[in-house]
């Protein structure tokens, strides 16, 4: 036994005799200490020479792999990243008499032979050297990100909570803001409006992760903003920065605050209600995140603000509740949503990622699906008062029951006469071999808009680029229809309008038609 394991023991000695002296029984001291109340009594019938001279505070333990610490050392001086399933393997390896222990025995055994010996773990990896960076001047940058954590009701249920932080990066002064749903652009949006009434400004910049809330796509340092995000962005003139993807440290600030508010405001917090948490964080922001010392710049937040505040640029809004009449729901992987205990189907294709979400309505016992990118009707189905159901429209699914060589010809008829759309079509039945007819379907959509000639000269570069998929057929078009200066040709619109919704939480288009230019060098 380890000279720390000894001191424990005895220091739990004196624990033991310190609580049953000050009054409490043998229970309570068990429930203190986190001892049986059988090692509460022995301890308590022992001298102090008498413990010492135990087994309770000296005591050997055999360990079944104790014969292969050599090798098991040895190995770890060579490879040191290795972790304890490859020790286990190599064991079984190399030794046939091995006995049989479990993975948690080879853990334990591999970390106290780390202890021991002194070979901590390291990575295979190169390490990434880092610099402290001087502190930006007043006013200049804020930093932004969103959180969430499980929190335990009044009635032992559990939920989920997310926030949203701002920190100014030079006074690291704080803002919280919560909500029962996960964030949208709207909501987003009215949480950084919330945040610049509390700090009466606005900073010049602000650092995000690369969220789809704010970014629909970055290329190349060329940025594409949602649309409600944009507006905020113009009506107030701070600059959005975003971080490389993958790189927390570059907004390290912003980090440490969703932490803190996880481990030091909602640890152990219950939770009642959304306005009440929201109430509860401006205080706590008040006299604990702003109102103590900060541990890297050792000033109090609040103070430093004071200074920081003339420097931020002044905020004029009104922070307005965005109002979504309709509920989000998110879409499962296989183009359903899961509604009152049944299944209803959507179109296939709808789903696009975890995050995938559609708008419900009820109305006169149908349940209507909207999309939440572009408000367009998805589905609409007759509500079921059954369980487990799956309620499905046969023209949600791929068409199956015509051949794909029939599907295709209906296609072909409807493009121009060209050798180079023959051509193309056929290499991309080869490349596009489980996808084709999804493929063929996509440009069956899209070709309509666009003239003859559009389309000829988009299939023929295409065709000698070698980008053989529809939706890239289509871009090129498009970029192609502009360099022409042509018009679009209107297309007779067959969904039924969105009923009222707020648009501000709604994604644009996410096409980025600049990916192909290099075709048209």
């Amino acid at each position: 036994m380890t000279e720390t394991s000894k001191l424990k023991k005895y220091l739990m000695w004196n624990k033991v005799n310190e609580l049953f002296l000050s009054g409490l029984n043998k229970t309570q001291i068990g429930q203190c200490v986190g001892l049986h109340r059988q090692t509460i009594s022995k301890y308590l019938s022992m001298t102090e020479e008498d413990f010492i001279a135990s087994a309770s505070y000296d005591r050997h333990y055999g360990h079944k792999l104790d014969s292969y610490e050599s090798y098991v050392v040895s190995e770890l001086r060579r490879w040191p990243f290795l972790s304890a399933p490859q020790i286990h393997d190599r064991l079984k390896e190399h030794f046939s008499d091995l006995p049989l222990v479990t993975p948690k025995t080879v853990f334990n055994f591999v970390n106290r032979l780390r202890l021991t010996h002194n070979l901590p773990k390291e990575s295979e990896k190169s390490i990434r050297p880092y610099e402290k960076q001087p502190e930006t001047a007043y006013g200049l940058y804020a930093q932004c990100d969103f959180g969430e954590r499980w929190m335990r009701t009044s009635d032992g249920q559990s939920c989920k909570v997310y926030f949203f932080a701002m920190s100014l990066s030079r006074s690291r002064y704080k803002f919280i803001y919560f909500s029962r749903t996960p964030f949208t652009t709207a909501l987003a949006v009215y949480a950084h409006e919330l945040g610049f009434k509390y700090f009466r400004g606005v900073p010049h910049k602000i650092v995000y992760d690369q969220d789809k809330l704010f970014l629909v796509k970055e290329n190349l340092g060329d940025l594409m903003l949602t649309s409600g995000f944009r507006a905020l962005v113009r009506e107030h003139g701070f600059e959005a920065v975003f971080c490389h993807k993958s790189d927390p440290q570059s907004k390290g600030k912003i980090e440490n605050v969703v932490k803190y508010v996880k481990y030091n405001f909602l640890r152990c917090r219950e939770f009642t209600h959304i306005d009440l948490l929201n109430k509860e964080v401006l205080g706590w922001l008040e006299r604990t995140a702003n109102g103590t010392e900060h541990h890297g710049i050792r000033r109090v937040p609040t103070e430093e603000f004071e200074i920081e505040k003339p420097y931020l640029m002044p905020y004029n809004g009104v922070p307005k509740a965005p109002v979504e009449n309709l509920a989000p729901h998110h879409v499962r992987k296989d183009n359903v949503i899961n509604y009152r205990g049944n299944y209803y189907t959507v179109p296939t294709g709808t789903y696009r990622g975890h995050q995938t979400l559609v708008y419900l309505e009820e109305k006169d016992g149908r349940l209507y699906i909207y999309s939440h990118e572009t408000g367009k009707r998805l589905a609409d189905h007759e509500l079921s008062s059954n369980k487990g159901r799956l309620i499905s429209n046969t023209s949600h699914r791929r068409d199956r029951e015509a051949s794909l060589d029939d599907y295709e010809a209906s296609v072909r008829k409807e493009l121009p006469e060209s050798a180079a759309i023959d051509a193309y079509l056929s290499r991309l039945r080869v490349h596009k071999a489980r996808n084709y007819r999804d493929n063929l379907q996509f440009i069956a959509r899209r070709h309509k808009a666009y003239s003859e000639g559009i389309l000829s000269e988009a299939f023929s570069k295409c065709l000698e680029a070698g980008v053989f998929n529809g939706c890239s057929l289509m871009e090129v078009a498009e970029t192609l229809r502009i360099q022409s200066g042509e018009s679009l040709i209107e297309l007779r619109q067959e969904t039924t309008p969105l009923p009222q919704v707020d648009t501000c939480a709604m994604l644009p288009d996410k096409t980025d038609i600049s990916t192909f230019n290099t075709l048209f060098v």
